[in-house]
């Protein structure tokens, strides 16, 4: 006898959540996002509550993200609402406070009588049993000011009336009051309106970035939250502002034992520096916006004599600017500063002159991201970062801002160094990405077979104006790759001297089976993207390798692609491969 329940009922959880999933757009929601923003998320998730018992728990799942609490002064209570919630739902049937991921908290800061009583208010038995288990991000958005809340009596105080020191220590007192109905919460977000002074703190992470009042010191302020939410507990801080206007000085002894630091843009980036050099034995993950040799410097030596060895560090980004000259390491040669970086992303140029940063590291790099000078490249192969039989894979190589020196070698086929060069990324990178330079890809173009022993994976383009017969070409002498993201100009010399209606069969005939591997073809949208030859280029692909499945374009060139697809189906030189191009139009 036939089933009658819904074939929806039937599949496996994994599907259902990757179908609620893609329902949702994969949605992120933004740390200063409206708390309001989840109508979208009602329309789509709301049907699906009705399909069986297990969807339900899918759906809300997702609906349940978000858990709001709105202090109302005058009835000395605290309404807790789901901003997702569909209306037709009632919540003590379907609520479930352990799938709650991000509590959201609205109240005023104007006065410590106001403070004081929603402290009271929360510690209420009938709040104390709304635990969220699962919550790891709390969200404060405070007003100055009573007249900002809808649900508060007014009164006159402004914005201006609060000090830095009062929105500090108020702010801290509500978020403590919440941390025991969210214990594995990780995360804070507090933003003061009207200003818009926003810090959050994810996994004792930091994050600033707001505007700045003439009244207020935020740059002062942001060291002091830091001291009085921390707690002596901290474990990362990451700063960021709109402007340089105050400088962040920090309580040092209370932010020690960090394992993450990222300093953010238009801020100083001595007071990191100082703290980088300050939790060298404990840091896993560093970021810093380097202008000047000094502040390099102050990370090794910190304005010391001793240096530093950072025996953790398995991240470092660094962006560069301003930097004119190389810095220099020649006092410290004889240590190895990260013998554990796995992870390395430069941009902005590359600043040192010796191969310091690569010392006792070759074979733990995992993922590099440089800009391609001279120097670098050396530094790399005498510590074996791209050495040939390594016995780690690079599982990410990103090449930016080829210098106009290295352009004129890489355009010399005769220089057996840069081949090696490029012989040794294609064996040791399962991912490289060239950005930025229509060189890079000449730099691939100039050796005409690839090594045997080539184990790239993904690869992309940049900036980077690609023919499809170059495209064709390159899957073919690197059978390893899998995924190609590029910007498609054209077909190219090869496939246009040929005949339109002989195309499909004189490729067949030269690359069939072109690549059993290659499954994925990347189109980004560019002002010289053409959805045509992009169409072209992923019909090409369909009929010369049997297991292209994914196409991941653009969302501004889908429908103009769709009707050049759909027009090729029927159509010379296409109508023998209709099917294969109908599911491709499916599956993009």
């Amino acid at each position: 006898m036939a089933s009658s329940r819904s074939p929806f009922q039937t599949l496996p959880m994994l599907i259902v959540y990757k179908v609620i999933e893609y329902l949702e757009g994969r949605r992120r929601t933004s740390f200063n996002a409206d708390i309001d923003e989840h109508n979208e998320t009602k329309s789509v998730l709301t049907p699906l509550l009705a399909i069986s018992e297990r969807w339900r728990m899918a759906a809300l799942d997702s609906i349940c993200d978000n858990c709001k609490f709105d202090f109302d002064a005058k009835r000395e209570s605290v309404e807790v609402t789901y901003p997702a919630w569909p209306a037709d739902f009632s919540y003590p049937r379907f609520r479930k406070n352990h799938l709650v991921k991000r509590v959201v908290v609205v109240a005023t800061l104007w006065a410590d009588l106001y403070v004081g009583k929603f402290c009271e208010v929360i510690a209420k038995p009938q709040y104390e049993s709304l635990m969220f288990s699962s919550a790891t991000t709390l969200v404060l958005h405070l007003s100055n000011s009573a007249v900002n809340s809808s649900r508060s009596s007014s009164c006159d105080y402004s914005c201006n009336d609060l000090s830095a020191v009062d929105i500090q220590r108020k702010a801290a007192t509500i978020a403590r009051s919440f941390f025991h109905l969210t214990p594995a919460v990780v995360g804070i977000v507090v933003s003061v309106l009207p200003d818009q002074v926003t810090q959050h703190s994810q996994g004792r992470q930091y994050y600033y970035g707001g505007q700045y009042s003439q009244q207020i010191d935020f740059g002062g302020l942001y060291g002091k939250i830091v001291s009085e939410l921390c707690q002596g507990s901290a474990r990362s801080v990451q700063v960021f502002s709109k402007r340089n206007d105050s400088p962040i000085s920090f309580n040092l002894s209370a932010v020690s034992g960090l394992t993450s630091i990222t300093q953010g843009p238009n801020i100083s980036c001595a007071p990191f520096a100082k703290l980088a050099y300050l939790n060298a034995s404990t840091l896993k993950a560093l970021g810093l916006r380097l202008a000047n040799k000094t502040e390099w410097t102050n990370v090794i030596y910190g304005g010391t004599t001793a240096s530093a060895s950072y025996t953790s560090l398995a991240s470092l980004t660094l962006a560069i600017s301003g930097i004119s000259y190389s810095i220099i390491w020649a006092a410290i040669k004889d240590i190895a500063p990260f013998p554990v970086l796995s992870t390395l992303d430069i941009s902005g140029g590359y600043p040192f002159d010796d191969d310091l940063l690569f010392r006792g590291n070759g074979g733990t790099m995992k993922s590099l991201r440089i800009p391609f000078s001279a120097i670098a490249r050396n530094a790399l192969d005498r510590f074996g970062v791209l050495k040939r039989s390594g016995v780690t894979r690079m599982t990410r190589v990103c090449i930016d801002e080829v210098t106009d020196l290295d352009k004129e070698y890489m355009t010399r086929r005769t220089d057996v160094p840069i081949k090696q060069q490029v012989h040794h990324m294609l064996e040791v990178a399962l991912a490289l990405r060239l950005w930025n330079d229509t060189t890079a890809f000449g730099i691939f173009c100039a050796v005409h077979a690839a090594p045997s022993t080539a184990v790239l994976r993904c690869l992309e383009f940049g900036n980077v104006r690609v023919y499809t017969d170059s495209i064709i070409q390159f899957i073919s002498v690197i059978p390893s790759l899998v995924s190609l993201t590029c910007i498609v100009c054209g077909l190219g010399p090869t496939i246009e001297s040929i005949a339109a209606r002989d195309r499909p069969s004189r490729l067949c005939s030269k690359y069939f089976p072109l690549s059993k591997n290659f499954r994925k073809l990347g189109i980004p949208y560019t002002a010289d993207t053409s959805a045509e030859q992009a169409a072209y280029a992923a019909m090409f692909l369909v009929i010369l390798c049997p297991n292209f499945t994914l196409l991941d374009i653009s969302p501004k060139l889908r429908d103009p692609f769709s009707r050049e697809v759909a027009w090729a189906a029927f159509n010379c030189p296409f109508e023998a491969y209709a099917d294969s191009l109908r599911r491709l139009i499916y599956r993009k």
